[in-house]
Formats: C-alpha cells, structure tokens, sequence
C-alpha cells in the first residue's frame, strides 16, 4: 500500500538542494491503520520517499527517525507486545537496488486498556546511516503478531527529520553485516545462522564500530529463554573476544509507556512493551587497508524443550579522525520536555537536565551554559568535568532561573568550551517545547499512604528545588496499614518521589511492581494519594499500577508563570568579633524556615571552604565555630538557605 508523500521544508529554498543546517522532514506513513495478518504473522506497510537531493560530498550530520502510533478512533488498541520493524527496501535513482535493511526496531504495548486520548511518539538517531537517505527511497513497515484484526489495531505516522552538515567523524564505509533469526538452545545452530564476516578497512578509517540490534523470545525449559533469561553476548575482533555484554534490559518497571494490561513490567532480553528497541554499540581503534573478521557468540546453552531465538541485525560503520579538536553539542534536553518518553519526571519546576556530547578530538573539561525560556531572561552556569572523544553526559543546571513564559520553548547554549570558543557553535544550541506547568499546592500537604502486603518495598522523600532530601520515610513494616503524615513547606519548588523497589516480599519476590497490579496478587493492594491538610482535600491520587516509581514535581505560594517570592539577604550577626577562641553565628533575628535545612560555611579571602555545616531538624539558634588551628587573618561568614543568603565577615588573630 503506497501512501502519498508529504515533504515539509523547515527552510523555504527555490532549489532542490539543501544548505549546511537546513533541516528537512521527510512524512512517509501518514495515519495509517496497522493491524496482524493471523494467516502468515506478519504485514507489511509500504511507502516510497523522495529525500532531498545533496551536492556532491555533502551529508547529512543528524538523521533521525520518530514514530507516532495512537489508538484508532473506531477500534481498540492493540492487545499484544509484538515485534515491528522499520526497513529500507529498494531505491531508485542513482542506485537502482534492493537493500531490505532493517533500520528500527520496535515493540508494541499492551494496549488493549487505553482510552481514545492515548498516544506516544519514538526516535530513533539513525545519523550512521545517513548515506542511505538520498533520492527516491521505500520504506517498509512490518507489524508481527497472530491477534485478531476485526476489532483492534494501531494508527501510526512515521516521519524522518534531516539536518544537512559536516558528520562529526565522517563515514568512511557503511556495511550490513546480516539479519538473522539465530535458535537459542542449541550451540551449533546459533552459530551457523550467525557466520563470520570479514572485510578490509577502507581508506582514511581510524575507527570501527559495530552496532547490533537484538531481541530475545520465546520461553522455553529449563530457563524460559530467549524473552525472560539474561544471557552474555561475546564479541569476538579477529578471532579474540574483545567485548561482553548482557542481552537484557532491567528498566521495564520505569517504562514511560504505563500502566498497560498486560506484563509489562517484566524485564526482557532487551527489550520492554512500548519501548524502541537501542542498538548495543562497540567501538575499536582500526586503519586503512587492514584485514579484519567479526564474529557474535553467546553464552551456551542447551534447551530441553520449547522454542527460543534471537533476532539479530548488525552493522558495520567505518570512521575517519574528527573534523574538529574542540567541539561540544547538547544532545538532548530531558527536562523541562514534553517529550512523551520524559514523561515519568516532567513538567518540572527545579534543575533542567541536558545531555551533552564531545564532538571533537580533544578532551572537554569546562562548559559555560545559557539556558531558560526562550525570549526571557536566561541563566548561566559553568560546568567542570572530563568528557573525552565522542563521551556523553547528563547535566543538572542549577535551578535559579526566570520561568516567566515569554515562549511556549525552553533553550539551552554552550557558549564557551574550554574557556574558548567552539569550533562548530552551530550544534550548541537545542529548544524543546514546555510541559504543561507544574500544580501549585498547599503549604501543608498530607501523604496518605495505605501499604499492601509488602510495605518493605516502599519509601517516600520530599525533595528541594537543588535536589537536596528534606523529608524521607523508609520504615515501613506493617501491611495494610494507613499512614497519614503531614510535611509543612515553605514558599518554593519541590518534588515528591515514590519508590517501589525496597525489599521485596519473600512470598513472591517480584519488586518494581507498583502498589497494586493484577499478575502479582500476592502482594495485595495499597493507595497513595497526596491532600491538602488545611482543607483535607485531595490534591492527587496516583495509579497504583506505576511500577518502579512516582515523581511529581509542585509548587507552594507561587505558580512558575508569577514571580517567585524575592530572595533575603543581609549581614549576619557575629559575636566576638575579632575572635581569637572562637565565635557565635546568632540566628534568631533571620526569620529562617525550621523545616528547611541551611547551609553554614566559612571561607577564607582566597575562596577556599574552611568550614561547612549542614544545619537541619531544629536545630540551635545559637551555632559555634571553633577558630583553633586557623590562621590568623580576615574570614566570610555564610549561610545559605534555599535562596536567601546571609554573610558576614570575621577577623581571627
């Protein structure tokens, strides 16, 4: 089935041809119904793209590729996990051939539940195989699965998002190593459908990677493989084994997919239920001309019964050395996001996390940073580390910053490396669109927490804008039993974490399940539920059905779209002062918040911390410093909470 192409150019040009930075969405499956075929186990989806055409020795830096899939309006969601797979079938043009590459991989969630409103979206980075993106190009979905078709199925809509430039390292040979459906169980076998590969490195190679993507299923005796056993996976280089790694994945329980109606917190041999399914990546040092052999093992194993398998594609990408020494680019922005697969930890009104990666040849060891809402005010910060060659991170930036919506897009801009600027600023910068805002509580807010049958599983912790612990609970013991705890807050941002993935119950020690879910009955049902304690009104109930944990980001006295209360400073009272023994920090007068905690440091004129406290759980009002063992000389007094920031000098001889 063809469907009509839509081409949408981010940048209005009077040529076919794309410039340096131009980005180019190409839609090729546009609301199309997917559902099985019980007859044959699979259905394939066809539509031919027409990719924009490139000057010669251009590329593309960024390829990548997002499914939508959402619930038909006059059937239900599918009911199944079932693999699906996104290929390149032929091409026409100046190639004129066949590939049949599978270039993603998917699983479907367990949606026979989901109401009308659902919907998700997922990416994919397919920038290694960028050269396959030019003239006219079919791409094929297949949807697996035996279910029914009369009344269930899924709508999706697939597009591929391009941004023409220089690759950071570029390609230097693209090969596909195979696609195999490899029987677990039986060592010959796998073996037989997984051949060794050779080849000879092409000029300018300095690196090699192999990327592999591969799922187990099937449950057979003794252990239930490929789907439910952990099973090393060896990678063998010229006949040596340079790589092991495990074929599973231990997140299900987080999955931003949930709840769905089926096992979907379980944890598979990498994969989960409505999750995209990532390429294991492995990368050696390697040069031009030389001779080399690939080869993938797994850990033996001899099934008694049953069926079991692995299916498995690899590839083979050749680099050249990076085109730039000094070169750093945001990646990704994972709070604040509206991104569905952010959905576990968004909106937020605290510290905005980013990925970045070094793009360049040389190691990166300070970052400054510009962020907030695009149009508004923007923070800086200055980060410190090691990042080397193609090595990537999470940042936390400090949440001190003007959410006042100016825009519906938050921005974040590396503006120095190193101290100096970057080679290619034209990565350095990424937006998102917002959340929906964070809700706004009472100062006092009661959690009712009634437990199940396996109230070790549990605890609770209240955290501060900067992620600091105010408020934990972790002694749980008692099941079926009502917990009301009341927490007073002061004006600011705060977070309330729930975890499931204590000590599980030794009569069915399944963890990361939720409070209630119906394949673990064993463990019961509890109920959480955040209230206001002024008027005992219900600020949220949470599905019990969560798996391994519940955030919920809130504000008290303010909402993120009015001024956050001004911050106090002044000058601390210090008694004697000049000290020789020791001194006295008077709080009294400052007006501090008990159940907030503070920080209380001394720093000598050079900006070196001699002295810090953590002040919490009523602490005296009255603190004391010792002065023995300090040089004599002129010192600053500091204490910080939250915000506000009080100081004072002190003069020790």
């Amino acid at each position: 089935m063809k469907q009509a192409l839509i081409v949408l150019l981010a940048c209005l040009s009077t040529s076919s041809w794309a410039a340096t930075g131009d980005t180019t969405v190409i839609r090729t499956h546009n609301d199309v119904l997917i559902q099985t075929n019980p007859a044959v186990g699979n259905t394939k989806y066809y539509a031919w793209a027409e990719f924009p055409k490139l000057e010669p020795g251009k590329t593309y830096r960024n390829v990548r590729l997002e499914l939508d899939m959402r619930c038909p309006s006059n059937l239900s969601c599918g009911e199944w996990d079932y693999l699906n797979h996104i290929f390149i079938g032929r091409r026409r043009g100046n190639y004129n051939d066949t590939l049949n590459w599978e270039i993603a991989r998917f699983i479907t969630p367990y949606g026979l539940q989901f109401d009308k409103k659902w919907g998700h979206t997922w990416n994919w980075d397919l920038s290694d195989l960028e050269s396959l993106f030019r003239d006219s190009v079919e791409i094929y979905y297949m949807h697996t699965g035996y279910e029914a078709k009369n009344d269930r199925g899924w709508i999706i809509n697939m597009r591929f998002i391009l941004e023409e430039g220089p690759q950071e390292r570029p390609i230097t040979q693209l090969s596909y190593l195979y696609r195999v459906n490899a029987p677990y169980g039986n060592d010959s076998l796998f073996a037989a459908r997984t051949p060794e590969r050779s080849w000879v490195s092409a000029e300018n190679t300095t690196t090699t990677r192999i990327k592999i993507i591969q799922t187990g299923h099937g449950m057979d005796k003794p252990s239930n493989c490929a789907e439910f056993c952990p099973r090393q996976r060896f990678l063998y280089v010229d006949s040596v084994c340079q790589d092991t790694s495990w074929v599973w994945r231990e997140d299900c329980g987080a999955n931003p997919v949930f709840p769905q109606a089926g096992t979907w917190i379980y944890d598979r041999a990498a994969w989960c239920p409505g999750q995209s399914v990532e390429p294991y990546e492995f990368e050696f040092a390697d040069s031009e001309g030389s001779q080399h052999s690939f080869d993938l093992g797994m850990e033996s194993y001899t099934k008694t019964s049953g069926s079991s398998n692995y299916q498995i594609t690899a590839y083979r990408v050749e680099y050249s050395d990076y085109v730039h020494a000094h070169d750093a680019k945001i990646t990704d922005i994972l709070s604040p996001s509206s991104d569905p697969q952010y959905s576990r930890f968004n909106p937020i009104c605290g510290e905005p996390q980013i990925r970045v990666k070094n793009s360049g040849s040389d190691s990166i060891f300070a970052l400054d940073i510009e962020y907030g809402i695009d149009g508004g005010t923007l923070s800086n910060h200055y980060w410190a580390g090691r990042l080397g060659a193609g090595e990537e991170t999470t940042i936390q930036l400090p949440y001190s910053m003007d959410w006042t919506r100016t825009s519906d897009e938050f921005i974040a801009r590396i503006t120095k490396l190193n101290g100096q600027a970057d080679e290619d600023p034209s990565n350095n910068t990424r937006k998102v669109i917002l959340p929906a805002q964070t809700p706004t509580f009472t100062d006092r807010v009661v959690v009712l927490f009634r437990t199940n049958n396996a109230p070790m599983e549990n605890y609770y912790e209240f955290l501060d804008a900067a992620g600091h612990v105010i408020y934990r609970r972790d002694d749980f013991t008692a099941k079926n039993t009502i917990h009301r705890d009341t927490f007073q807050f002061y004006n600011g941002c705060f977070t309330f974490r729930f975890e499931d993935s204590g000590t599980p119950n030794p009569d069915y020690p399944l963890n990361e399940d939720g409070l209630s879910w119906w394949a673990n009955s064993t463990d019961g049902s509890g109920i959480l539920q955040l209230r206001d304690a002024w008027s005992g009104g219900v600020l949220k109930v949470f599905n019990g059905d969560f798996g391994t944990n519940l955030i919920q980001h809130f504000t008290v006295g303010y909402t993120l779209n009015t001024e956050n209360p001004k911050p106090k400073s002044g000058a601390l009272k210090v008694i004697p002062n000049p000290s020789h023994d020791g001194f006295g920090v008077d709080l009294s007068d400052l007006s501090l918040n008990p159940s907030s905690p503070a920080d209380l440091q001394l720093i000598n004129l050079q900006g070196q911390l001699v002295l810090a406290r953590r002040l919490q759980g009523g602490y005296s009002q009255l603190q004391w410093i010792s002065t023995q063992g300090l040089e004599p000389g002129v010192y600053v007094v500091k204490l910080r909470q939250n915000d506000d920031l009080y100081s004072q000098k002190i003069v020790v001889y």
